[in-house]
């Protein structure tokens, strides 16, 4: 028997061999197996399968994140006054971006989880800043609307930038996983 190591490793060289042929042939036999095996692993593991859908949803989206990734990422920011972790809750900012006239999701150019995060990437990365620039000493004594509204603007012209150059999954592709699953 092959070690998962050995198993994992001849994934990858099929895969590859796929991706590089020119045979459409190739492509369908592999994403006939893939729906076959998706199947098997729905049936034994819901929750895997619904890992592996959410994962495959980003070819809908330029950015996109799923709950699961944006939570994994809130576990690993360090915000600029040491403070761990994101400085709005989901809930909180949603709320606060939809009473302030934004747009949480705005397909295809983000979902409400990529916005959500690259917000709070923002204010992790440039509360100083932005609170400079409004003429207050600290970002606490910005009125909190005022500083979800300059994050959130941020967050969609990154999120929203035509040259791409901003990719959310990219920039944190090193955060979004649990080490346990890797």
């Amino acid at each position: 028997m092959k070690t998962k190591e050995e198993i994992i490793d001849r994934y990858h060289e099929l895969y590859e061999k796929m991706v590089a042929s020119k045979d459409p042939k190739n492509m369908k036999i592999f994403g006939e197996t893939e729906k076959y095996m998706f199947k098997a692993v729905a049936a034994a593991h819901p929750d895997l399968a619904e890992n592996w859908l959410s994962h495959l949803e980003a070819v809908c989206w330029d950015n996109y994140l799923s709950e699961h990734e944006a939570m994994n990422i809130s576990k690993r920011i360090v915000n600029q006054d040491g403070m761990k972790g994101f400085h709005w809750s989901y809930d909180t900012f949603e709320k606060t971006v939809e009473s302030l006239g934004g747009v949480c999701e705005d397909k295809p150019h983000y979902n409400s989880y990529a916005l959500w995060v690259t917000a709070n990437m923002i204010y992790s990365d440039h509360a100083k800043s932005i609170a400079e620039d409004m003429g207050y000493k600290s970002p606490a004594e910005v009125p909190a609307e005022k500083m979800a509204l300059s994050c959130y603007r941020k967050a969609v012209e990154n999120l929203k930038d035509v040259d791409s150059g901003f990719h959310v999954r990219r920039y944190f592709k090193h955060k979004m996983y649990d080490d346990s699953a890797m």
